[in-house]
């Protein structure tokens, strides 16, 4: 068998450890099964068994080695062999109905398509977080979370992290609803190379891809198999509000505030929610029939030039319930969701405003906070 193996150029050296991993014979029967006729060892192997053997080879040692053998030659031709394939080599798990797995590998192994790999990474059903955000961005466009400057014209499509359950402390969160301006996506030493490469354009409501060709972001959508992975998102995207999608916004920003107190990363800055909307964003959350909150105004923590009034009241521990302060207190992974979400009218006032020495207090208020997740073990 390694010599038929050999003359047809398979990789000798990993047939023979697969062949190691194969039970052992007892002297002479491999012999003497030969000289009777019957199959060896290896020729009795299923075909799932001879599919993840092969699976450990490369291609064209796959191809020479399903060559040796009849029992062998249904490797040529296996879909669940070369749907493995095209996810270990290529990253692509998707394909159009019409299409094979073996026949796609070869059009990708020849370069006669081009498929973003990058897709793979995105789930067909975005988050309910992930649609509202996308829904205010068209209603009302937002300033860039990189520059602060411009108006943003991409959404983030990274997925790490926004799972509704997860509940790490990593700034995955925050990565998940950036949207940013074009200006900042083209820039090769933007700020944040984290930035997953996948972006949704909300003026046309396309999906681009800043890697595929790193000189001008590529519409995906071209090749038929990359469409119906593009299609299949988009849909669940863009579609209309319906009976249901309130309670499911509900339960996901339920989700959001469960994040934000379990988050142990008190070096975050932090910003300030005007109370009143603070309680109705709650009673929006854990009750079933509550309407949903209007626009953020700070305007009752804002004296008439619109500066930070030094004389509120904050809370001073992040678990003790404070019902005489006059703001909330929220992590700026929580407030980038909740100012694309609902708006801000007015001045959003964060740790940032308290620098002066008018701020003396509240900046004691803003540390005790900050200090007090010690406190609990």
């Amino acid at each position: 068998m390694l010599r038929f193996a050999r003359s047809k150029n398979v990789n000798i050296v990993q047939v023979k450890e697969l062949l190691s991993k194969l039970p052992e014979l007892k002297k002479g029967d491999a012999l003497f099964m030969f000289n009777n006729h019957t199959k060896p060892p290896i020729e009795k192997l299923t075909p799932e068994i001879l599919v993840n053997i092969a699976f450990m080879l490369d291609v064209p040692s796959i191809l020479a080695f399903s060559l040796t053998s009849k029992h062998f030659s249904i490797l040529i031709s296996n879909d669940l062999l070369f749907r493995r394939l095209l996810q270990r080599d290529y990253n692509i798990t998707f394909k159009h109905p019409d299409e094979t797995w073996a026949h796609l590998y070869q059009l990708l192994r020849t370069r006669a398509v081009v498929i973003c790999s990058h897709l793979a990474g995105l789930p067909d059903e975005p988050t309910e977080a992930k649609r509202t955000i996308y829904r205010a961005a068209v209603k009302a466009p937002s300033v860039c979370d990189v520059c602060k400057t411009e108006t943003a014209s991409y959404m983030n499509m990274n997925p790490t992290c926004e799972s509704e359950g997860d509940t790490t402390n990593g700034s995955c969160f925050e990565l998940t609803f950036k949207i940013v301006c074009r200006t900042c996506m083209d820039k090769p030493d933007r700020s944040d190379e984290r930035l997953f490469p996948l972006q949704l354009e909300m003026e046309s409501g396309s999906l681009v891809c800043f890697q595929c060709t790193p000189s001008e972001p590529r519409k995906l959508g071209d090749d038929r198999n990359e469409k119906i992975k593009v299609e299949a998102i988009l849909e669940k995207l863009k579609a209309e509000e319906k009976e249901g999608d309130l309670d499911r916004r509900r339960k996901a920003e339920h989700q959001l505030y469960v994040q934000e107190l379990r988050r142990e990363d008190m070096s975050l800055k932090h910003y300030l929610v005007e109370k009143q909307w603070g309680r109705t964003w709650m009673l929006f959350r854990t009750r079933e029939g509550s309407p949903l909150p209007g626009r953020i105004s700070n305007h009752k923590l804002a004296r008439a030039n619109g500066t930070l009034d030094p004389n509120i009241r904050l809370p001073m521990d992040k678990y003790r319930p404070s019902p005489e302060t006059h703001a909330d207190i929220v992590s700026e992974k929580l407030w980038s969701y909740l100012e694309k979400a609902y708006g801000v009218q007015g001045r959003a006032y964060s740790e940032d405003d308290l620098q002066t020495p008018e701020y003396t207090r509240l900046r004691i208020y803003m540390d005790d906070f900050k200090n007090s997740i010690s406190a609990y073990p």
